[in-house]
């Protein structure tokens, strides 16, 4: 058995890779940001540039269809949003971005991305909120996707309906993607894809692009010192027990 149990182990390799897209993000190995969109401190916030998303800025604590504001707090817009005393951090002091949704589909956001490696893993992710309280409404269901400056779409994710909570509760989006041979510069969207009416109200922050890591780790135990004891191995959610 001890003989069998070191050629398992001696041959075991547990590799780390980055998968194509999930909805709720591990976070990992992940370098400094390269894009950190976190809309700044102080309520209001300063408009963004006109390029970067589709919708119309306004300064008021309860943005119309097709706007958007940046604040801090939010109050029981339209009688029916939640009530935000602060940003997904808990900064009292931070700002997000409350979008009212168009109703026809838009860019909440979208940023280009200078100056990448090629053949190198990348992460853009978001934080987002449903504002709507649980009520008969449209949920917000977001794209994320990275292009080529040419409109070559390199990768993609759908976010699905973003649940409706009973209270506040943010959420994070996005993907992780591997830039092919010789592309340096991409655009990183972030479509809303639902009409907009009665409901597909939500609030951004911490809008963020970074590079991934990829970790190989070989497992070789010694077992010249392991006594002669029942052992338990915990290498996967199961707890294994050999007996020698």
């Amino acid at each position: 058995m001890r003989l069998f149990l070191q050629i398992l182990f001696c041959s075991l390799c547990i590799v780390f890779v980055d998968f194509p897209a999930w909805s709720q993000l591990c976070t990992g190995s992940l370098g400094d940001p390269i894009v950190n969109q976190t809309f700044g401190n102080g309520s209001p916030g300063a408009p963004l540039s006109a390029a970067s998303t589709s919708y119309n800025y306004i300064n008021v604590d309860c943005p119309n269809d097709g706007m958007y504001a940046l604040r801090s707090t939010t109050v029981n817009c339209y009688n029916s949003w939640h009530t935000l005393v602060s940003d997904h951090t808990g900064d009292p002091q931070g700002n997000f971005m409350l979008v009212n949704a168009s109703f026809e589909p838009g860019d909440f956001y979208i940023d280009t991305v200078r100056g990448l490696c090629s053949n190198t893993g990348y992460q853009f992710s978001a934080w987002v909120m449903n504002m709507m309280r649980p009520q008969q409404g449209i949920r917000p269901n977001i794209t994320f996707s990275i292009e080529k400056t040419d409109g070559t779409v390199l990768g993609s994710f759908s976010s699905g309906d973003v649940p409706v909570t009973a209270s506040p509760q943010w959420n994070n989006y996005g993907l992780f993607f591997k830039t092919p041979a010789a592309t340096f510069d991409v655009v990183v969207r972030m479509r809303n894809n639902a009409p907009g009416g009665l409901g597909n109200d939500i609030a951004l922050d911490d809008i963020t692009f970074r590079e991934s890591f990829t970790l190989d780790v070989t497992l070789i135990p010694d077992f010249g010192q392991v006594p002669s004891d029942p052992q338990i191995l915990n290498l996967s959610p199961f707890e294994v027990r050999y007996q020698e």
